[in-house]
């Protein structure tokens, strides 16, 4: 997959080379016939500007593409891989910050329940990555533009009809994914006596705010799902 790699040197160091008269001229041209980009093998999909950029190449295990611009020096990266390290979206952010835009000062970052995006700038280069978790945090999606801090008036509204229309793949079956391990069975009175149960203030709040003793299971969505049930008082400080 492209993506994961750190951006080349040569990449990053690029600089532009068309006067900035004739490129915002060429650039004015461009961005009219946007189509759909489809993966086969994990089915994730995005729209993207044909008239201003190009497939460059395919990787050979089927899993991402790389987009290069006819005016300009950007790159577009769009892939996909199996969650095999069972990161979250927290950790997989803080990985892919550290190992593949340690050269940018990160200056804008958003996290949600399967998802998040991370931008920034570096050496006259922006970058933004939005990333998205299927198929029970299995596939990992996302997909990546860099171009240079003097395209950002071309390139930014680009970025954020990509996102728009980027959708994660969920055909799980078709792509070979392992299925999930299944969620453990327990008996209403095993959930109700759990032996050792530790207290929460998550359950303590819960107790309050029902007035009576609870007992709660938190159940991780993500690899491993694994699961934590824990007591919470109403009334004992």
């Amino acid at each position: 997959m492209f993506i994961r790699r750190p951006w080349p040197v040569g990449l990053v160091a690029l600089g532009l080379t068309i006067a900035c008269g004739v490129f915002q001229e060429a650039l004015a041209a461009t961005a009219e016939d946007w189509r759909e980009y489809r993966n086969e093998r994990y089915g994730f999909n995005l729209r993207y500007p044909a008239d201003a950029f190009t497939m460059e190449r395919t990787s050979e295990a089927g899993d991402g593409q790389v987009f290069v611009s006819q005016v300009g020096n950007a790159r577009l990266l769009v892939g996909a891989l199996v969650n095999d390290s069972g990161f979250s979206p927290a950790s997989y952010q803080e990985y892919i910050a550290r190992h593949s835009y340690s050269d940018y000062e990160i200056k804008y970052r958003r996290l949600g329940q399967g998802w998040f995006v991370l931008s920034g700038e570096g050496k006259g280069k922006v970058f933004y990555e939005k990333v998205m978790f299927s198929c029970t945090g299995r596939l990992i999606n996302s997909f990546a533009l860099l171009y240079s801090v003097a395209e950002r008036a071309f390139f930014d509204p680009i970025v954020e009809r990509i996102e728009n229309t980027f959708r994660p793949g969920r055909d799980c079956e078709h792509a070979g994914l392992p299925a999930p391990p299944p969620p453990v069975q327990r008996t209403p009175r095993q959930y109700l006596s759990p032996t050792n149960a530790e207290r929460s203030a998550l359950a303590d709040r819960i107790a309050r705010a029902r007035g009576r003793d609870v007992v709660v299971v938190l159940r991780r969505t993500t690899p491993p799902y694994d699961y934590r049930i824990v007591r919470g008082y109403a009334s004992r400080p």
